[in-house]
């Protein structure tokens, strides 16, 4: 695999392309490091050093911003801290019994797992997540979707330096296009999707799976 762009500097060139093109996106100022520590803290869990050094950049976006993440908002990390605890509290009381996700050999077999971090929001209950206890240790670090009210996790990259690679790469292909009134034109970003084994396929949004191997 080539050696990839620095999170950091895929980070500063999605804020200006969307100050070029998205003027509606809205990024907070740095988060600060203390915050960051609490979450970790918190949480118990290692915060990924890709996700501390680009929220030392920009921590997400505002409550009002358009969402640069196709229309998802980036998540400010207290609002990553209360939404991690609201749905790690639900899973602990049993509220996801009886609920069975997708079974994938890549994420640990539960609706919501305490081990995924959200970054970004749909604001409708549904997150990209990053995935820090995944069965197979040198996965750790991939995104996924965590998808509130069905059962598919799609992968979505294998890192989130991998994700914001492909995503300023298409920004800059024009892959993708902001209209003030209806917002991105790609919902999510589902194609930029570097894992290549769950994708959105072009039928309304329906899920497919893919192994890679077999392409």
């Amino acid at each position: 695999m080539a050696d990839q762009t620095p999170i950091t500097e895929l980070f500063v060139k999605i804020q200006s392309w969307a100050r070029d093109h998205a003027p509606e996106v809205a990024f907070r100022p740095p988060a600060a490091p203390a915050t960051l520590d609490n979450f970790s803290k918190k949480s118990g869990l290692a915060l990924p050093e890709d996700l501390r050094r680009a929220w030392l950049i920009a921590d997400g976006e505002n409550r009002k911003s358009a969402g640069m993440i196709g229309n998802w908002r980036l998540m400010p990390i207290a609002e990553i801290q209360a939404a991690w605890g609201l749905l790690t509290r639900i899973a602990e009381k049993g509220g996801f019994a009886g609920r069975e996700p997708q079974a994938s050999p890549y994420l640990q077999p539960a609706w919501w797992h305490a081990s995924w971090i959200p970054v970004a929001a749909s604001d409708t209950g549904s997150y990209f997540c990053i995935a820090t206890e995944p069965p197979e240790k040198d996965r750790t670090g991939q995104i996924l979707l965590f998808l509130q009210d069905r059962p598919e996790r799609p992968l979505v990259a294998g890192s989130l330096c991998a994700w914001f690679n492909r995503i300023a790469a298409d920004l800059a292909a024009g892959v993708y296009a902001y209209d003030p009134e209806d917002g991105f034109n790609g919902e999510g970003f589902m194609w930029s999707s570097l894992e290549g084994k769950h994708i959105f396929d072009d039928f309304g949004g329906t899920l497919m799976v893919k192994d890679a191997k077999q392409s």
